[in-house]
């Protein structure tokens, strides 16, 4: 199965690499969408530069993968 992005729907095969894509892009809408999920785009991106593990990529990873339904082509 494939990942869409809730955003921009770039597809990757992993949620993993979606949240990585997330972070990495860390445009307006894609901050728009952590946060629309009750998170902060720059608190779980400083959580994962500063701290050890994959914490915040698991979060983003998570919420992607519950939001694959709501997703429209």
């Amino acid at each position: 199965m494939n990942y869409k992005c809730p955003v921009c729907k770039k597809q990757y095969t992993t949620s993993m690499q979606v949240a990585r894509h997330i972070f990495g892009t860390g445009d307006k809408p894609h901050r728009a969408w952590v946060e629309s999920k009750g998170y902060s785009f720059i608190d779980l991106l400083l959580e994962q530069t500063a701290g050890p593990g994959n914490r915040s990529y698991e979060i983003l990873s998570r919420l992607v993968e519950e939001s694959q339904g709501e997703i429209k082509d």
